[in-house]
């Protein structure tokens, strides 16, 4: 008898226990089935709510830069004031540098919708889209004044592509700072002095000038070349005038030739299916408020450059480059710039050296 009880109770476990797993085995699938479809909605809605007020926008702004530059600072104004003019209908949260989007997948980001919009380098895709190179063309324009204003007007030109090959639309483009030439060795004066230089270059097309005019471009990341110019690894480097002031390049770079070498700048964008499903009301506010952004970012760019110059001179010797030298070093950039040229596609280029060329007769190079 107590063996038969044994027998029983040993079967009812088993049975239980094949209940619970066949149990869990459902729950499971089922939870994944639930997840999955839950993804997909949020996928497809997460840009919008629904209030008592109608429909309200969410979007997610991500950035490459930090919130403590100065020229951060009208973005925030900028998502503030279109919230309180949509009346909270518009709500845009700006996530900065990395926080969201790693900087080099941005473009891909606002395409695929995993952020609705950003802000990222122009001159960080020219592998991605060969018109991106014009952000990078060397020499292209005279002064700060004249990049300022002929990097804002080529919005409608960057948009004939992007919005068909990236889904998205560009907003606004404003510059950065442009990028000159430090030495730990001697002055750059001349063409010769370039012979032989170990050059540390942030980009294709710098590398690639840096070859032509004599000396060994090495590719690197701006994070490494504090280290790279203390230790003797390059001689030189190609950088934007705030990487100087922002990590004390003058304590192992000593030299600094001002040449209005090569233009940099930034592109904001929305994704296009984000963008039609907005409200005109919303998107002539969005226009209106990043349009005043735009003006103020130019100025607070203009005024800083300038203050760099400033401080460098102090910091550094900085030597700017005569009018006559430069041709030569322009002419010495022919083969990079026909490359760039060719990879923009003729209609491009039209555009943009029409534009650079307008806004350079206002601006005449002034050294």
């Amino acid at each position: 008898m107590k063996k038969l009880v044994l027998i029983l109770l040993v079967l009812v476990l088993a049975t239980s226990l094949m209940v619970t797993g066949c149990s869990d085995d459902k729950t499971t699938t089922t939870t994944k089935t639930s997840s999955t479809a839950t993804t997909k909605t949020t996928a497809t809605t997460k840009t919008t709510t629904t209030t008592a007020e109608g429909k309200v926008y969410n979007l997610r702004w991500a950035h490459y830069a930090t919130a403590q530059n100065d020229s951060s600072k009208p973005l925030i104004q900028a998502a503030a004031d279109i919230k309180e003019k949509t009346n909270g209908r518009c709500n845009i949260e700006i996530f900065w540098s990395d926080s969201l989007i790693p900087m080099f997948e941005l473009l891909d980001a606002v395409r695929l919708g995993s952020c609705e919009m950003a802000s990222f380098p122009i001159g960080a895709f020219t592998t991605v889209e060969p018109i991106f190179n014009s952000a990078e063309y060397p020499f292209l324009y005279n002064t700060i004044e004249a990049q300022l204003e002929g990097q804002a007007d080529l919005v409608d030109a960057y948009n004939t592509v992007i919005q068909e090959k990236f889904g998205q639309r560009a907003l606004s483009v404003t510059s950065i700072i442009p990028l000159n030439i430090g030495n730990t060795k001697h002055p750059i004066k001349t063409l010769e002095d370039w012979d032989g230089l170990m050059v540390q270059s942030i980009s294709q097309v710098t590398a690639a000038l840096t070859t032509e005019f004599g000396g060994v471009g090495a590719p690197a990341s701006p994070i490494e070349v504090y280290e790279l110019l203390q230790k003797g690894t390059v001689d030189a480097t190609i950088q934007s005038l705030g990487k100087y002031v922002e990590v004390l390049l003058w304590e192992v770079c000593p030299y600094l030739t001002n040449a209005m070498l090569v233009p940099a700048s930034n592109m904001m964008t929305i994704n296009t299916g984000v963008w039609s499903d907005l409200p005109k009301d919303i998107q002539d506010v969005m226009l209106e408020e990043i349009a005043e952004m735009t003006d103020e970012v130019q100025a607070i760019t203009k005024t800083t450059f300038y203050e760099y110059v400033e401080r460098l001179s102090q910091e550094m010797e900085l030597y700017n480059l005569p009018k006559a030298e430069r041709d030569l070093w322009i002419e010495a950039a022919q083969p990079v710039i026909a490359d760039i040229e060719a990879k923009m596609g003729a209609d491009f280029t039209e555009i943009l050296l029409e534009s650079a060329a307008a806004v350079n007769a206002k601006y005449p190079y002034p050294y």
